[in-house]
């Protein structure tokens, strides 16, 4: 398998679709958001054409109503690029959510299932005033290293990682598997200094706005809860208080871009401590790009 990984924002869905057009390849998403139906703006999905180019896999798959959690998806990736082997084709994995690759590549250990009853009470306690902060406070005291990965904002995986340790006593920091069984594969993250990431950013989150963010967003909202999983993620989050008119399409933008910047961030700190990575300068164009990427493809192979 072949891993596009970097920023977001750097290129990897150009690039997972240059190689695989070069290399006879299908691409497999491992974007937590792109896996909802149409939230396709705000996810910067792979457009319907550019799907067309290549077979891709594990896009547009659920409504934001259905329950899907990585180890779900880490089952339907491994399904998926078996098939793809077993056709003689190479997988190449092209995505931003690494808690997902993860569940792919090394897959998850069995963590004790879902208690509803529980979760009702931990959601009635981040629904209050600073009800996250408190939550995300709570996480850190039991399970520092969680506390450290998980920011406050992300409420299904505080909510989760508290779940585990009330259930089974155990952080949930302590379930992680090491990935000394990690399937075989090649990785190659994109990486640009950080002044011109930003201005790629930027320019995105712009974009995004001006192509129909908060009109996508409007007619989601009259689909389904607010309450959503995919409606608390980076743009919809802030298009669904445009929506309902609790802050400007102003001020959207620049929280949008904030947050953006902040997870690139993430992103980047998550693969410097990942071994075996291979970078590319992601500064050039796309046809260096891949050329480079190409290299080193056969370098791995050779």
């Amino acid at each position: 398998m072949i891993v596009i990984a970097g920023p977001t924002g750097s290129g990897k869905s150009e690039l997972a679709l240059r190689l695989a057009q070069s290399l006879g390849g299908e691409i497999v998403n491992y974007d937590s958001v792109q896996i909802y139906r149409g939230f396709d703006i705000g996810s910067a999905k792979p457009s319907p054409a550019q799907r067309a180019l290549v077979p891709h896999h594990l896009f547009a798959l659920i409504d934001a109503d259905e329950e899907f959690n990585a180890a779900d998806y880490g089952r339907r990736a491994r399904a998926v690029c078996d098939e793809i082997a077993a056709r003689g084709k190479r997988a190449i994995l092209a995505g931003g959510t690494f808690f997902y690759l993860r569940a792919l590549l090394s897959g998850l250990p069995e963590m004790p299932g879902r208690d509803e009853a529980l979760r009702a009470r931990i959601r009635r306690i981040a629904s209050a005033p600073r009800g996250a902060a408190r939550l995300h406070r709570w996480l850190s005291k039991i399970d520092p290293r969680s506390g450290r990965k998980i920011v406050a904002a992300d409420r299904h995986r505080v909510e989760r990682a508290l779940e585990v340790w009330l259930t089974s006593g155990r952080p949930i920091s302590a379930w992680e598997r090491s990935n000394a069984d990690e399937l075989p594969s090649i990785k190659l993250a994109l990486t640009l200094d950080r002044g011109a990431l930003h201005e790629r950013l930027d320019a995105r989150v712009a974009a995004m706005y001006r192509d129909g963010l908060i009109d996508e967003t409007r007619a989601l909202l009259a689909r389904f809860p607010g309450t959503a999983r995919p409606f608390g993620t980076i743009g919809y989050k802030e298009a669904v208080a445009v929506v309902r008119g609790t802050m400007t399409e102003t001020a959207a933008i620049a929280e949008t871009r904030r947050r953006t910047r902040a997870y690139a961030k993430r992103q980047m700190t998550w693969l410097r401590s990942e071994r075996n990575v291979q970078w590319l300068d992601a500064t050039g164009g796309i046809e260096s790009i891949t050329a480079a990427a190409l290299r080193r493809l056969q370098e791995g192979t050779s």
